[in-house]
């Protein structure tokens, strides 16, 4: 992790796992007259899911968010749309269909379109 040491990181991991198998234990030992939907247990294991990680210190959340923001599929696909376009762009380059301009000239050519 960037922002947080490898101590840290451990250690937050260490705890989200705990926090998981108490969530999981404490939606087991539920001792309902009824039974629940699969909704209902799944909201209230939402509901220790969070009082859970809400004891977190800020620094420990904030990895959490960190891990949880990485589990999404968005940025995987983001990257890997430009990971394609720039071998892309590098075979149009390579095969002479594209050429590319000295640095020097696409500023001016921006700036010149800026004004």
């Amino acid at each position: 992790m960037k922002v947080l040491g490898f101590i840290t990181w451990r250690r937050t991991r260490s705890t989200i796992l705990t926090i998981s198998t108490k969530a999981l234990a404490m939606g087991n030992q539920l001792d309902m007259p009824i039974r629940l939907t699969q909704e209902e247990h799944q909201m209230q294991f939402e509901a220790v899911l969070e009082a859970e990680a809400l004891k977190l210190t800020a620094g420990e959340r904030a990895a959490f968010a960190q891990i949880l923001l990485a589990s999404l599929d968005e940025d995987a696909d983001v990257e890997e749309t430009w990971a394609v376009e720039t071998e892309r762009r590098i075979a149009d380059i390579e095969s002479g269909a594209a050429q590319g301009i000295p640095i020097a000239d696409a500023l001016a050519q921006v700036r010149a379109a800026l004004k």
